[in-house]
């Protein structure tokens, strides 16, 4: 069964890039362009990993990290994204197993998905 991806950026090329990476490497995608949105996707999709975005409008990557906590499904494993280099000490949340500096190298995002859903 192929394991399903949440995508969350507000960056639609960003989004179709990734989902082409992803889905050629067997992933099952879904998408989302906010954090709200990805709230639904959470309840509707039910994903097994997210890639989430840091900057977004009407509810950030914080902002959804902060909801999620407050949700059944928040031990979803969650792979950061970010423009900036030094942000690993904010990504220490018991769901964020990693993060990625954009523009995203999409064999590092295949393998910390491998070792998320492993």
């Amino acid at each position: 069964m192929k394991k399903k991806i949440l995508i969350v950026d507000d960056d639609r090329l960003n989004l179709t890039f990734l989902q082409a990476g992803l889905v050629q490497n067997g992933y099952e995608v879904c998408m989302a362009q906010d954090g709200e949105e990805a709230i639904q996707s959470v309840k509707i999709e039910k994903p097994d990993a997210i890639v989430l975005d840091i900057q977004m409008p009407k509810m950030n990557g914080y902002d959804f990290l902060q909801e999620l906590q407050m949700m059944p499904e928040k031990r979803i494993p969650i792979i950061m994204l970010t423009a900036n280099e030094n942000m690993q000490d904010v990504f220490v949340m018991e769901s964020v197993r990693g993060y990625l500096v954009k523009p995203v190298n999409l064999e590092q995002l295949k393998q910390k998905l491998g070792s998320c859903l492993a």
